[in-house]
């Protein structure tokens, strides 16, 4: 783990991301405020003028990666709307937030509080299914698949995402350009809905 010493700037953010750097190097039971200031040379107050605690710290990385991977998702969709070229843009957009930033998805995935169901959406997850939503009403894909196809195109693109992460599978550049074919097939469907 490099020792760079903090000098100017948004010290809480600076932790966050030291914290997410020690927790995917030396796993998240290293990780402490102590432990956290040394690493980002300031004093061994410092963080507490952040962070009241260790899960305090926590909690805060998790927003943080939760707020980059939500404004990616938005993003990504922008200019398409609910229509299934923006489905496959946001599938796209996802996959490469996580092989461009693996330790994102090892700490959200692992260490993290996230549900999913019962009222207690993660964002970028309920982003997404929102958007499929008012998708399937735009193009009239049949009400009895719509829960189903929810699940399973949500799996699929978090499972490459899993996979981009996985050390040693492909290199970034070849994520970059190989997504988008490994995802554009599976939203012909929507799009022959969207045409009929």
């Amino acid at each position: 783990m490099s020792q760079t010493p903090y000098h100017h700037g948004d010290l809480r953010t600076a932790m966050i991301k030291k914290g997410i750097e020690i927790i995917n190097e030396n796993g998240a039971k290293t990780l402490s405020l102590r432990k956290l200031a040394a690493a980002c040379g300031v004093s061994h107050a410092a963080p507490y003028s952040h962070f009241a605690n260790r899960e305090e710290l926590f909690s805060a990385i998790e927003k943080y990666i939760t707020d980059q991977f939500a404004a990616v998702l938005k993003e990504s969709v922008r200019d398409t709307g609910e229509t299934p070229e923006g489905l496959f843009r946001m599938g796209c957009a996802y996959v490469l937030f996580f092989a461009r930033n693996p330790e994102y998805f090892r700490f959200i995935f692992t260490h993290s509080d996230i549900t999913v169901g019962d009222g207690h959406e993660y964002e970028p997850y309920d982003f997404y299914r929102r958007f499929m939503v008012k998708m399937f009403n735009k193009i009239g894909y049949p009400k009895e698949l719509r829960n189903k196809t929810v699940i399973a195109q949500w799996a699929m693109i978090h499972g490459l995402a899993c996979i981009a992460v996985m050390s040693g599978i492909e290199d970034l550049q070849e994520w970059e350009e190989k997504a988008p074919d490994m995802l554009a097939n599976n939203y012909l469907i929507f799009k022959y809905y969207e045409n009929t």
